[in-house]
Parts: structure tokens; sequence; C-alpha cells
């Protein structure tokens, strides 16, 4: 059905004026949606470069004292999961907007380092030598 047929038919409703004419706007406002692609309700931002929010390839390398037991989780803000093991020790991931992990030695002795690697340069680097320490780094990667 055309536009035109739509606004023709929307006259004959038994409607008064000016809910007959509220009706043919909201059809006009729905078919210029439609027919752009909702283009003309997107902003347009000339500032932010495609690259801006390219998936990289990150690394997180648990290092320190060897043989440490450690805890902790890795991810995104929005979404983190679990890990555990011994230094040394590697997590990969990919984002396009950001990484956080924090890791928790398991004991009182030793040194934990926690190291961001973020397509293949180092970008952040934590470390703590305190009794059943944490350490927390997190890198924003859509600047």
């Amino acid at each position: 059905m055309t536009l035109r047929a739509i606004l023709h038919r929307s006259a004959r409703l038994p409607l008064a004026g000016a809910c007959r004419r509220v009706l043919r706007i909201g059809v006009l406002v729905v078919a210029a949606t439609t027919a752009t692609g909702c283009l003309g309700l997107a902003p347009v931002r000339p500032d932010v470069p495609p690259e801006r929010f390219r998936e990289r390839t990150i690394v997180i390398v648990v290092d320190g004292t060897p043989g440490l037991p450690f805890e902790g989780s890795y991810g995104t803000p929005a979404v983190t999961q679990a890990a555990r093991g011994h230094v040394p020790a590697q997590f990969h991931m990919r984002s396009a907007v950001a990484v956080v992990a924090t890791f928790t030695k398991a004991t009182a002795e030793g040194e934990l380092i926690v190291r961001l690697v973020v397509d293949g340069q180092e970008v952040a680097r934590r470390q703590t030598s305190q009794p059943f320490g944490t350490v927390m780094v997190s890198r924003v990667l859509s600047r």
C-alpha cells in the first residue's frame, strides 16, 4: 500500500479533524523514518574515527614468584570470568572497549605482578608483595 493510499484512507475515517491530522502526521513520520532506514535519527559523529572501536587482542600476564597460587577474574567491565592458577600464567581475550583484571595472592609470601599486553604492546603493569595482596589493573581501549 502506498503512502498516498494510506493518507487518503485516513481522510475518510470518522474522526474529528484534529485527530485526523495527528494520524496523518504520525503516518508521515513512520513512513519517513522507515524510508531513510532510521538514519535520520542517528547522530552524525565525524569526530569518531572508524578504528576507534576496533577489536583488539589482549593478553593478561600473571607473573612474579614462580609457583605462587592466585585467584581472581578478568574480562570487560560488563562481563568477567573467574580465573585461578599458579605463577606464571596467561589469559587471552578480545575486546574493543576495555579490559579489567583483578588477582589476589592465595598466600602471604611472594610477589604478584599483573601486566596487560594489548596487540603485542605492554600498556599497564601492577604488582604487590603484601600478604594476600590484590592487584587490580584496567585499560580503556576506545580512546
